[in-house]
């Protein structure tokens, strides 16, 4: 059996789907599954839920007011020669020769600090390229998405813009609630929710009249009537749609009718 490579599989892109639900519901417990057996994938969703909607500036790599103030008093802490006590020989030196003695002291504490500096500034950048790295993953998935969501409006769009098109406006009392685009060439009903409210554990279930018979087209898949039109093939002439509200499954004959809307002749 193949030996499941982590790192192969976060750099695939598939965390950052999930994280913008661009992946559908088995696909995602796929992802949660994994989430729970492995820490690595658990951890990068929460970096990478960490980084959406977050762009930073590119920070500069000069070093801050206080390091150059340690260095200084550091240099001038060397610089002064410890006292020493009066029973102790002392070997007599010109004032250049110990300038000359105490320079390289000097430029070791300055050498020391300065590196210090550096590896905590490369750390830091380490850091930030990691940071946009996640960010760049994020920005791809969220042109991903984008495009999907465009190539799907334009297909909503052509629908509406078929021949023999007819909107039918779903009515709950005096206000639309949803509406059906009937189109007579192609025996297709397509259905919009328009101001529908979540059913909850219960189902819409949309109906055609015929000759004042209700014959069902089925029930309303939510999740997809959420997103955009929902089509249901019909051959026969309905003179309106209606919809119910039905136990889930649905039910052979309308329940409880919440909207209906007559088809205009012509």
């Amino acid at each position: 059996m193949e030996q499941f490579n982590i790192q192969e599989y976060l750099d695939s892109g598939v965390i950052e789907m999930y994280v913008l639900d661009q992946l559908s519901d088995a696909e995602r417990e796929a992802v949660e599954k994994l989430a729970t057996q492995y820490p690595e994938i658990h951890q990068e969703i929460e970096e990478v839920e960490a980084a959406m909607g977050t762009y930073h500036a590119a920070e500069g790599l000069t070093p801050p007011d206080y390091i150059l103030s340690n260095i200084l008093a550091e240099t001038a802490r060397v610089a002064v020669p410890t006292p020493v006590s009066t029973e102790q020989v002392v070997v007599p030196q010109s004032p250049k020769q110990g300038k000359f003695l105490l320079w390289p002291i000097a430029a070791a504490v300055v050498g020391l600090a300065l590196a210090a500096w550096m590896w905590t500034a490369k750390q830091a950048a380490d850091q930030h390229v990691d940071q946009l790295q996640k960010e760049l993953r994020v920005l791809s998935a969220k042109e991903q998405a984008c495009a999907t969501n465009e190539q799907f409006l334009l297909q909503q769009l052509n629908i509406l813009r078929q021949d023999g098109i007819k909107r039918v406006t779903v009515k709950g009392g005096t206000e639309p609630i949803a509406a059906v685009y009937w189109n007579k060439n192609q025996s297709v009903a397509h259905f919009d929710l328009l101001n529908l409210k979540d059913p909850g554990q219960m189902q819409y279930q949309l109906w055609a009249i015929v000759k004042g018979q209700p014959v069902s087209l089925g029930i309303v898949d939510w999740k997809a009537a959420d997103k955009g039109l929902v089509s249901y093939q019909f051959s026969q002439k309905p003179d309106a749609f209606a919809i119910s509200l039905e136990p889930f499954g649905g039910s052979p004959t309308p329940t409880k009718v919440v909207g209906s809307g007559e088809v205009v002749p012509g």
